[in-house]
């Protein structure tokens, strides 16, 4: 019997989904790390007939990003026999959660469908009268939970990157608040397109010497703090980088920060398919570290960032340029100086509160414990959400979204803080600045008590006396 099945596939090449049997063991096989690790953190390099494109000086007949179905790579389609439609990413998903159009599994299926499909009336897979919508396309926030969930490694959100990217440099096809965002990213060197003078007025607010280095740093800085646009210019965030300035001033760390030198990491620019304007601004950050660090050898090149977004961007994607160096997230850093006794927790606060793990802090860069570590040590009585560490849901602000308006449906953040309210915590720890922004605005929707802080502040009111 099971043979007679083996051969009805056989002899039918299109039979969708029963080929996944034999497809599962050779996707997982050829996934884009080799290593096995997941392919979250960095998005894969732009590729152009099987060769990463020179963006200094680009082919005639480069290809750029995922335009028809003709364009769809071997890995592409490997990945869309592989579905098993099993539906573990759609139930994941914080666009379908909310009622967006988006559903990975959807996604996929759409472009296999399309893809192996005798004819089409339109070869192209974005836009009117093709498989995928711009709705379904711009709704991805890149959280990744889709990629975590897939029994058979399949990257989703390398596709929906790579039809992003087509949108952008070659149909200039994008939500129009995203234009703004982009032109920002050229011309002030952040998303909001704020003064660069004002990358520094920070500073002004912290009562304690705060080192600020144009050129090489000096021999005794050990950390560079990388501030990053939000930790400059949020209101919100720069509480933030205060508060991690403050406890590395505290604890002894000799670090210095670049001032204006900073800009945009590009990752805004990245995740929402603008790649061109990503390596402009990548290859402007590389310079200023390549002066910053001088000759330091890897392991003394040490960024210390509050930002997931900065985090994984320098310290994952810039090594596709050759770029490497050591990156901590704040939280790593400061659990570690409470580790070595150099921050003592001397107020014991035993507020009832959550933490919500930032996608690309958990899920993109797999740190779960190190906040929670911190949060502990300073007594509070911490209770999870259902949805924590790799399955935590998104608070809406990844791939760009922080830029766009959200139309349809209900809204990620809200269905974020209702969970954190229902936990009964009075406070919402956060561990990066978008999540911040996004959920404390939700608290205010929502009209409630809880108060949103970031790690470094619950750390900072437990080590600080008065």
């Amino acid at each position: 019997g099971s043979m007679l099945w083996f051969i009805v596939i056989a002899s039918n090449l299109t039979m969708g989904i029963a080929w996944h049997r034999f497809l599962a063991p050779f996707n997982i096989f050829f996934r884009r790390n080799a290593d096995g690790a997941s392919s979250l953190g960095a998005l894969p390099p732009m590729m152009s007939h099987g060769e990463e494109i020179n963006f200094e000086d680009p082919k005639e007949d480069d290809v750029f990003g995922l335009g028809t179905r003709a364009d769809i790579s071997w890995k592409g389609l490997l990945d869309m026999s592989t579905c098993t439609e099993c539906g573990r990413c759609q139930s994941q998903c914080p666009a379908w959660h909310t009622e967006k159009p988006l559903s990975p599994k959807l996604l996929i299926m759409a472009m296999r469908d399309h893809a192996f499909a005798k004819t089409v009336e339109n070869e192209a897979l974005v836009g009117e009268n093709s498989p995928i919508s711009l709705d379904v396309l711009w709704s991805c926030t890149t959280c990744g939970a889709c990629v975590n969930e897939c029994p058979v490694d399949i990257e989703h959100v390398d596709h929906i990157v790579n039809m992003r990217r087509f949108q952008v440099l070659v149909e200039s096809e994008f939500p129009s608040e995203l234009g703004g965002t982009f032109r920002n990213l050229e011309k002030a060197g952040n998303p909001w397109g704020a003064n660069r003078a004002d990358r520094e007025a920070w500073i002004a607010e912290c009562d304690f010497p705060v080192n600020v280095v144009e050129g090489e740093l000096p021999e005794e800085v050990e950390y560079l703090f990388w501030v990053g646009c939000a930790g400059a210019y949020e209101e919100r965030a720069k509480k933030t980088t205060k508060a991690v300035a403050e406890l590395l001033y505290m604890a002894g760390v000799n670090f210095a920060v670049l001032g204006k030198k900073e800009t945009c990491t590009g990752d805004p620019a990245r995740r929402a398919g603008n790649e061109f304007l990503y390596q402009i601004l990548s290859r402007e950050n590389i310079e200023t570290f390549n002066v910053a660090f001088g000759d330091r050898p890897k392991g003394k090149k040490k960024v210390v960032v509050t930002c997931p977004h900065c985090f994984t961007t320098i310290g994952r994607d810039y090594g596709q340029q050759g770029f490497e160096l050591e990156m901590v997230h704040h939280t790593q850093l400061l659990n570690q100086l409470l580790r070595e006794k150099r921050l003592l927790p001397i107020k014991m606060s035993h507020t009832a509160m959550t933490y919500h793990d930032p996608c690309y802090l958990g899920r993109h860069n797999e740190i779960y414990q190190p906040p929670r570590e911190i949060l502990e040590a300073t007594g509070v009585e911490l209770t999870e959400m259902p949805r924590n560490k790799e399955r935590s849901f998104c608070c809406g602000a990844g791939g760009g979204r922080m830029w766009m308006e959200e139309k349809i449906g209900t809204r990620i953040n809200i269905n974020r803080v209702e969970e954190a309210i229902a936990t009964g915590a009075t406070e919402l720890a956060v561990a990066c600045p978008f999540c911040r922004v996004m959920t404390s605005d939700g608290m205010n929707a929502k009209e409630s008590a809880v108060e949103v802080l970031d790690v470094a502040q619950v750390l900072l009111r437990s080590v600080k006396e008065g």
